[in-house]
């Protein structure tokens, strides 16, 4: 755990660093888990170090059960990308 202030420029960009994954993994429509929710928190309050909450989160994920890969449900791009949504498509 981080016993040391961190600065309100740091709070700030840690913040700025939460907000643009979240952001970046809800348009890829998913949400992110209460758990990583509040490591976040910790992490913009400066109660984590960078290597803390990356180490937290890593274990957080391996945590999780395990799920079958993409290569699972698509056997050839053309496959993946017919089954997006047309509101998705370029």
């Amino acid at each position: 755990m981080n016993d040391v202030p961190i600065s309100a420029d740091e709070r700030a960009r840690r913040q700025k660093a939460i907000d643009f994954a979240r952001t970046n993994i809800e348009l890829s429509g998913f949400t992110l888990s209460p758990g990583i929710e509040a490591l976040g928190v910790r992490f913009v309050a400066g109660e984590l170090s960078e290597s803390e909450y990356l180490a937290a989160a890593l274990d957080h994920a391996n945590a999780l059960p395990a799920s079958a890969p993409a290569q699972d449900y698509f056997t050839s791009l053309e496959q993946l990308e017919a089954a997006r949504p047309a509101r998705d498509r370029p």
